[in-house]
């Protein structure tokens, strides 16, 4: 289990997580209210961080994918990913993080569907868009709803 190095950040972000599905009348909603949200943080981070240096200038390959997620993870978390799957999706990139920072002690029950830490996903395609990779990302798998990974789908397009 990660250590909550910053209670801050988690009871910020579990507050806007939290206002978010209250608000949202389903799942589909509150996920890409979620992924907005990373979004619309993903410029602050960026450029705020050191990932626009560690990060190669253009991103060609999907190997090239999976480093710049090494550089996000440890920009923002100070960790690597759990692992980073190439190969079991075809044509998508796979990220697990047993660790997750943004679900830990989190134990939401019959919400179904609901990516908890879908706000990645939208940091995550953010940057990859300032880097010109045209890419989906979303979480296929969350802790906050049982699962032993959070896991996270880039689809490149």
């Amino acid at each position: 289990m990660a250590k909550a190095q910053n209670p801050l950040f988690l009871s910020l972000y579990s507050f806007n997580v939290d206002r978010i599905l209250e608000e949202s009348s389903n799942v589909e909603e509150a996920n890409e209210r979620l992924r907005t949200l990373g979004r619309e943080l993903a410029q602050q981070l960026y450029f705020s961080t050191d990932i626009e240096e560690r990060s190669k200038e253009t991103i060609l390959t999907r190997e090239d994918v999976a480093k710049l997620v090494e550089v996000v993870f440890r920009a923002l978390f100070d960790k690597k990913p759990t692992e980073i799957d190439l190969e079991s999706a075809r044509g998508s990139i796979r990220v697990s993080d047993r660790d997750c920072i943004f679900c830990q002690d989190i134990h939401l029950e019959g919400v179904r569907g609901v990516g908890y830490c879908e706000v990645f996903s939208g940091i995550l395609e953010s940057i990859l868009e300032f880097k010109g990779v045209d890419s989906k990302v979303f979480e296929e798998l969350c802790k906050a709803t049982g699962a032993d990974f959070c896991v996270w789908n880039i689809r490149l397009i």
